[in-house]
């Protein structure tokens, strides 16, 4: 599901939908008697990027239109209990309390493409990145390493923000963490534009960044072009960005080179080779472990979605929240036992 919210619409907004298809692709939801549209049936709505946007003003919407793709493709029935571990960066912790209240209210009574639901929430927040430390543990735990004996660093090179967390014998450390670190997204629209690059052309230019291959179908221009200049510009002036941020926040914390480094986000899917060299350079490529390696089952989950063909760092996008989910399917499994 995309990351468009579209709230505030009355049902005459239905109107342009497809009923049938998947409900990820076609999901809305009514709230009283507000309508929202969430993911690609939000994209007619929404001006702009929503990754400008706060996660915590729409975080709750996508949450229960979440809720309501799961009750569809599962057939539950319409009353049922969530139990929901969210991330958030460390600098939007301040926010769980709005977003708890807001969701436990709105997932009581709300309607998922004409279907009612009723949803009594169980909610726990976590820092983003937390479920990397999860699988990293576990991965651990298979080869009998404990990881509170090991320094673990996890860095979150996402589109919104770039976060350091450090976790040492087996907790983290705020003190030693930071996420007010550069996005990638303000960076790509800044240097875009100086490039000429109009917000048509955006798609076009992160599918170039993403893949590789530059030569991409202009929509502004109504023809193939190469946009190999904008992308060397805007992987320059991220990484320079980033670089800074590297060497204020975490390089101060690997003078014993010890520490295990797990590098996920976007952002990191499209500098991978730049990190690399980097690391590389400082004599850490063996502490550094790219959260999309060694994803067996991940990488078949996302092999069947459809999506994944135009999405080819959906892996390293996933895995911190499927880290999550495998914590929280083994808390659960252990209480059944």
């Amino acid at each position: 599901m995309g990351s468009g919210v579209a709230d505030g619409l009355t049902t005459l907004a239905l109107s342009i939908l497809n009923a049938g298809g998947r409900p990820q692709d076609h999901a809305w939801l009514q709230v009283g008697n507000e309508v929202i549209l969430v993911g690609d049936a939000a994209k007619t709505f929404v001006e702009g990027n929503s990754l400008v946007e706060n996660k915590a003003n729409q975080a709750v919407y996508k949450i229960v239109a979440a809720l309501g793709v799961i009750a569809e493709k599962e057939r539950m029935p319409s009353q049922y209990e969530a139990v929901i571990w969210l991330p958030l960066p460390l600098t939007e912790m301040n926010t769980k309390d709005e977003i708890a209240a807001k969701l436990t209210q709105t997932a009581q009574n709300f309607r998922f493409r004409g279907m009612a639901q009723q949803v009594r929430v169980s909610l726990k927040f976590c820092p983003e990145g937390f479920g990397l430390y999860l699988n990293r543990k576990a991965q651990l735990d298979a080869t009998g390493v404990p990881i509170d004996q090991r320094r673990t660093f996890i860095l979150m090179m996402g589109h919104r923000n770039l976060s350091v967390l450090c976790f040492e014998q087996g907790s983290l450390k705020s003190a030693k963490s930071n996420s007010d670190g550069p996005g990638f997204w303000p960076v790509f629209e800044r240097v875009a534009r100086s490039c000429g690059v109009t917000p048509a052309d955006y798609p076009a230019l992160m599918a170039a960044l993403s893949t590789g291959k530059t030569t991409q179908v202009s929509q502004a221009k109504g023809e193939l072009y190469d946009f190999a200049a904008a992308v060397e510009a805007v992987r320059q002036a991220y990484w320079k960005a980033a670089r800074i941020y590297l060497q204020d926040n975490l390089l101060g914390q690997l003078s014993d080179g010890t520490a295990d480094i797990i590098i996920s986000g976007g952002a990191a899917f499209i500098m991978r080779q730049t990190i690399k060299t980097y690391f590389d350079g400082l004599r850490m490529a063996d502490q550094v472990i790219f959260a999309d390696g060694k994803q067996e089952k991940l990488d078949e989950l996302v092999n069947e979605l459809p999506e994944s063909t135009d999405m080819p760092s959906m892996v390293m996008r996933m895995s911190d929240c499927y880290g999550l989910f495998q914590g929280l399917v083994s808390k659960y499994s252990e209480v059944l036992a």
